[in-house]
């Protein structure tokens, strides 16, 4: 026991520390960003003083001559010491007083010490009785001193004190703590309003016998020492007698008499200050005892306990209590106690009466709970507590939770499940018998109260539109639930979408001719959000529930999945030594279990199992752990019941393949780790791979441990490649044709993988490149996260008279975790992700790296510093089916380009040697030039356009800034940019100086007099662009722009609300973000176009911007090419038909631009007429019809 007392004391630590020290460095910082977590929650200590209390804990093991109140005063200061710091503790207790004549009922009492912060300084107390602390105490200190005060006396009133408590939590007037606060039962001044007076008073006696005086005074005695600065002494006899200042004194020699005021009657309406502060704060009871429920009694009377005595909240004293009388002298007395005690009872609704319907008649035909008359409306009361609202000034439910420790109560199994009765909390009763578990209990509350204060309620968040995955009338979406621990759930659902656009899920009403969508039930709202009567066509009514209905709720049972992973050097992942069994003997322990901290058999891995331990694998018990980790995995919990369990999809977007003859499949990624193959038709998964290097993260999951900390999984965007290799316009294995999956990871790590999947159940790893210890080939260890997605390309390969075309995958080097350091003084440089690849699409050799073939693998000579995770902009100028030159920006604000074919210029027969590109800097943006610091970062690749106009050929690069891992981020001035590539054909000359922020025009004030429609532009030949400076702090672009029709259109995102306002100083409001939609002439940085379709706003009803969506992170704006049709909307026929287009972003309802908001009707502002695509530089420079982006 005493190796798990320090471990719960260091667990404790742990979870404090990591509380105060979470640092997020990804964009689900805007799912954490509400400061609800940082509240610190309301913890009252009921602590039970009573007379058993005295009894020795024989069974203490580190003092066995301790009574139960010394063990509780050594415990509760070590408690008090290691507490967590976001914590809010009060202290309020019964008992600690005997039964004096004049106040029978004190070991009721108000509340000691009001809930306050732990580590904060106690203030001023003023008179009170409570012991002086000295100048600079804090409160986990004080209360320990307080406790060590107490001296056991007095019987158990657990019902009153919890009635007492709820009203102190509620802000009700004060009922047993009602009197002058000197006194050693009242409720202590700081916890209410509208102090109480004494109205009437006689002097007392105080003599050995009487000893009432002062909680601090052992009974029978006036020679205690007291610390109470309220006792001042008036000295009248040479013996120190006298009288007593104010009401309350401390003997501090001994003295046989002396004089001290009795208040007899106490007026005034103190009225509780309620704790309960926030909408998001917890509220705890913590309540411990040592016995059960009891009152005075009477053995005269045939009594054995005080068990069969009502609380007197909820009952007051009858002659019927003490039936059947012992004698007929008895019958004076007990009329003169129950008199007494009836009009000594302060003016307050009984118990019963408090809880209304949530009594259910506790208090009087309902049974005694477990037998005990003193318990009545207890476990009514606690119950009430938790699921009543105390707080209507406050949105939500503030509910109280309870928890109960039993302590020496071993000898008392009822009075131990009465407790048990109490505890609302889940595993709340708690019990002890020693020192150790009692401290061990107190801590073990505390934890768990210590993490639930870091939880907080998921918002509803919008789906995404852009995140749709559309296949003919057919509607994926991809779902996913924030959460406050390791796992968070996700989903794909299918709906359908309408001829008119509308998403729709089941009962479909289709065109009995053209079977096409006309109608269903409307799954979400006019914002996006999910209906509660949304019905996707795999599953059942779900709504807004992630985990129900979806691909989710078809999963096979976990015995039967066909789960792989790449544990061996076997390329067929449906060998059996790739299956994700535990059978699999190319599975160990190494490959599942997460080592922690280095060292087999501590901390940790506290059972030897860490991949360290050269035993592990032969231990019976680390097999079992394996198996139970990779049962988990495929479905089933520890306790053999089944999960039906997605990860989340955040980065990643499914993707359709078809197969042809009706057979589809859906691939979803997830950061659970499985890339999922699903039938469209029954959402059935048919397998799923999780690469092995994510398979020590379920031992994460299976914990699901409290985090802010996401895990990721393969959270990397997908591309399919058909590789029609006799392109016949069919994928046919015996033509030797191939479907082929490639992604990364992203977040989840440094590796791209290849997926042939030409066969839908047969999946083979074609190749994967990683920044393994294992792989050295001098170019891979440059790889950082895997962010950029795989842009399918072609590439010559040879000599001038005998070249290759091939079949490539161009990709930049990642992204290095260095730059998750906000401060760029504390920051590393990169290592990583400083490269540019181009891979062989079917082989995996790297043909081309910018590191190794133009600095020789020599880090220090490359100029690019800073990591490339955005894609890479691939062009064939020249137009002869091959690259020949790249576009790509880094997270240091540069933008560069790579001349690919400068071996073409020279006078050698080897036109495609790449070693002699050419690299070159346009533009260097980071900062103003002050300081050279990379403070503004390009995550995503520039859009570049050609534009021809009035004879000549321009070409746009277009591209925003903003910090993708730290999207709160509020200390960079972002912006967007549109530069001028002045070397349209040629290469850029010798000695080209980048462009910087001083070369460009800032759009909002330096184009005064120029046609804000102007589609050429400025006259000065020296014109290099412009830039746009956002008006909303924070707000940043996270998404690639997008060029089209003389228009740039971007999404930013912004931690201001839609007016632009910022966080509420209420730490329960989730602080507000939104996103908006940009639409702005690409020369001039002007508002093009009416986007909010409302002529009153604007510039002249033009808008630069419009506000797209809330709590999400909106992707790049769409092109949505729609059906051709004649000018009535019907069928094209000869001479009438025109195809329009719309762009359309995130979850808005309307396009931001169609034909309806250009500028009157010209077609210069919005989306007009026919489009000439031939016009259009695709965003890919080669097109393959049989690729699916």
């Amino acid at each position: 026991m005493k190796n798990k007392h320090h471990l719960m004391g260091w667990l404790l630590l742990t979870v404090a520390l990591s509380l105060v020290s979470v640092v997020m460095a990804d964009e689900t910082e805007i799912y954490f960003a509400d400061k609800s977590g940082t509240v610190a929650p309301n913890v009252l200590f009921v602590i039970d003083a009573s007379g058993s209390m005295k009894q020795v804990v024989t069974t203490d093991t580190q003092n066995p001559k301790r009574t139960r109140m010394q063990v509780l005063k050594d415990s509760f200061q070590e408690v008090m010491n290691t507490a967590p710091s976001n914590l809010n503790v009060g202290l309020m207790h019964y008992a600690n007083h005997g039964l004096g004549n004049d106040y029978w009922w004190s070991s009721i009492k108000g509340t000691n010490f009001p809930i306050s912060p732990i580590d904060a300084e106690v203030p001023p107390l003023g008179d009170d009785n409570l012991p002086n602390p000295a100048v600079g105490t804090v409160v986990r200190k004080f209360l320990a001193d307080i406790v060590h005060d107490w001296e056991a006396n007095g019987y158990t009133p657990i019902v009153d004190s919890l009635y007492e408590a709820a009203r102190y939590f509620r802000g009700d007037t004060v009922e047993w703590g009602m009197d002058v606060p000197t006194i050693g039962w009242a409720a202590h001044p700081l916890t209410y309003d509208n102090a109480p007076t004494c109205k009437t008073s006689h002097p007392e006696p105080c003599v050995k016998s009487w000893g009432q005086c002062n909680t601090n005074i052992v009974p029978g005695s006036c020679a205690s020492t007291s610390h109470n600065q309220c006792c001042v002494w008036i000295p009248t006899g040479g013996d120190g007698s006298g009288s007593c200042k104010n009401d309350d004194y401390t003997c501090s020699t001994v003295i046989e008499k002396c004089q001290h005021t009795i208040c007899d009657e106490v007026e005034g309406d103190p009225t509780y200050k309620s704790p309960i502060q926030y909408s998001c704060q917890a509220n705890y009871l913590v309540l411990m005892s040592d016995g059960k429920p009891e009152y005075p009694y009477f053995p005269g009377l045939g009594d054995t306990d005080g068990t069969r005595y009502y609380p007197p909240s909820v009952k007051n004293l009858a002659m019927s209590d003490f039936n059947p009388m012992p004698a007929p002298d008895w019958t004076a007395y007990f009329t003169g106690l129950i008199a007494t005690n009836n009009s000594q009872i302060k003016v307050a609704p009984p118990l019963q009466d408090y809880l209304g319907a949530a009594a259910n008649n506790c208090g009087t035909t309902a049974a005694a709970p477990r037998g005990y008359n003193s318990g009545r409306c207890g476990p009514e009361l606690t119950r009430w507590l938790a699921d009543t609202d105390h707080n209507d000034a406050l949105k939500g439910k503030q509910g109280i939770d309870t928890y109960t420790v039993a302590f020496a109560l071993g000898d008392e199994p009822t009075g131990t499940a009465y407790l048990k009765d109490l505890a609302t909390k889940e595993d709340g009763a708690f019990t002890a018998d020693n020192a150790e578990q009692l401290a061990g209990a107190f801590k073990a509350i505390l934890n768990s109260i210590s993490k639930a204060s870091s939880s907080f309620s998921s918002p509803t968040y919008a789906i995404d539109t852009n995140n749709m995955l559309a296949h003919s009338d057919e509607v994926y979406i991809p779902m996913f639930d924030r959460s406050t621990t390791a796992m968070w759930s996700g989903n794909v659902k299918k709906f359908a979408r309408t001829v008119d656009g509308k998403i729709v899920g089941e009962p479909l009403v289709r065109d009995p001719v053209t079977n096409k969508v006309i109608s269903g039930k409307a799954v979400v709202n006019d914002k996006g959000e999910f209906l509660e009567t949304a019905d996707d066509l795999w599953g059942p009514i779900s709504g807004a529930d992630v985990t129900s209905g979806g691909a989710a709720s078809q999963l096979p049972v976990p015995d039967s999945r066909n789960l792989y992973t790449d544990v061996s050097a076997n390329s067929d992942l449906t060998a059996a030594e790739n299956a994700l069994k535990g059978s699999n003997a190319n599975l160990p322990i190494a490959s599942v279990y997460q080592d922690n901290d280095g060292n087999s058999g501590h901390g940790d891995n506290p059972n030897g199992c860490d991949p360290d331990n050269p035993d592990a694998n032969s231990r019976s018990e680390c097999t079992t752990l394996k198996n139970q980790l990779i049962d988990f995995i495929r479905g089933k919990n520890p306790d053999g019941t089944v999960r039906k369990q997605m990860g989340d999809i955040l980065n990643s977007k499914p993707l359709v393949v078809d197969y042809g003859d009706g057979e589809e499949r859906i691939f979803a990624a997830t950061n659970e780790g499985f890339l999922h193959s699903i039938d469209t038709g029954n959402g059935e998964e048919q397998w799923a791979f999780m690469p092995k290097g994510l398979l020590p993260n379920i031992k994460t999951f299976m914990e699901n441990l409290p985090t802010k900390d996401h895990v990721y999984g393969i959270d990397g965007p997908l591309t399919l490649w058909n590789y029609d290799k006799n392109l016949d316009g069919d994928i046919e294995t015996a033509d030797q044709d191939k479907r082929i999956l490639f992604f990364g990871l992203r977040r989840g790590g440094n590796a791209y993988y290849a997926l042939d999947i030409t066969e839908p159940d047969s999946p083979v790893i074609l190749w994967k490149k990683e920044n393994a210890p294992d792989v050295d080939d001098g170019v891979l260890d440059s790889l950082g996260e895997t962010w950029s997605k795989p842009t399918l390309a072609k590439m010559r390969v040879g000599s001038r008279t005998s070249n290759t075309l091939r079949d490539v995958v161009v990709f930049g080097a990642g992204y290095d975790p260095n730059k998750d350091v906000e401060t760029v003084s504390d920051r590393l440089a990169d290592t990583l992700g400083r490269d540019v690849m181009i891979v062989d699409a079917l082989s995996g050799e790297i043909h081309w790296s910018l590191q190794r073939d133009l600095y020789n693998n020599v880090a220090a000579d490359n100029p690019v510093k800073h990591s490339i995770p955005g894609d890479i902009r691939v062009m064939d100028m020249d137009r002869n089916g091959a690259l020949d030159r790249l576009y790509f920006s880094d997270t240091g604000g540069n933008v560069w380009r790579v001349d690919m074919d400068h071996d073409l210029r020279d006078s050698d027969l080897d036109m495609y040697n790449y070693d002699e590109a050419i690299l070159t800097k346009i533009a260097d943006l980071g900062t103003n030039g002050d300081n050279g610091t990379d403070t503004r970062k390009f995550f995503y690749e520039p859009d570049i356009a050609l534009i021809q106009n009035n004879g000549k050929v321009h070409m746009t690069i277009s591209l925003g800034s903003g910090y993708r891992t730290h999207p709160l981020n509020t200390n960079t001035e972002d912006r967007f940019y549109v530069l001028m590539d002045p070397n349209v054909y040629n290469e850029p000359p010798a000695g080209f100086v980048a462009l910087n922020n001083a070369d460009l025009v800032n759009a909002k004030t330096g184009f005064t007099g120029v046609n804000d429609n102007l589609l050429t532009p400025p006259a000065d030949t020296t014109y290099k662009g412009w830039y746009y400076d956002f008006s909303h702090s924070g707000e940043k672009v996270l998404a690639p722009a997008v060029t089209f029709l003389n228009k740039v259109v971007f999404t930013t995102f912004a931690p201001v609300d839609k007016d632009g306002q910022g966080p509420s100083p209420d730490p329960c409001e989730v602080p507000p973000n939104s996103a908006r939609a940009y639409v702005l002439d690409l020369f001039t940085g002007k508002a093009v176009a009416n986007l909010d379709r409302d002529a009153g706003t604007g510039t002249s009803g033009k808008d630069d911007f419009v506000v797209a969506g809330f709590n999400e992170i909106l992707d790049a704006a769409k092109i949505i090419f729609r059906l051709p049709s004649a000018a009535d909307g019907g069928a094209c026929v000869e001479g009438d038909c025109q195809q329009t287009v719309e762009i359309r972003v995130g979850k808005l309802e309307m396009p931001i631009l169609d034909a309806s908001n250009d500028e009157q009707g010209t077609g210069v502002g919005g989306v007009t007429g026919s489009v000439d695509l031939t016009d259009v530089l695709p965003r890919m420079f080669w097109l393959d019809h049989n690729v699916t982006d």
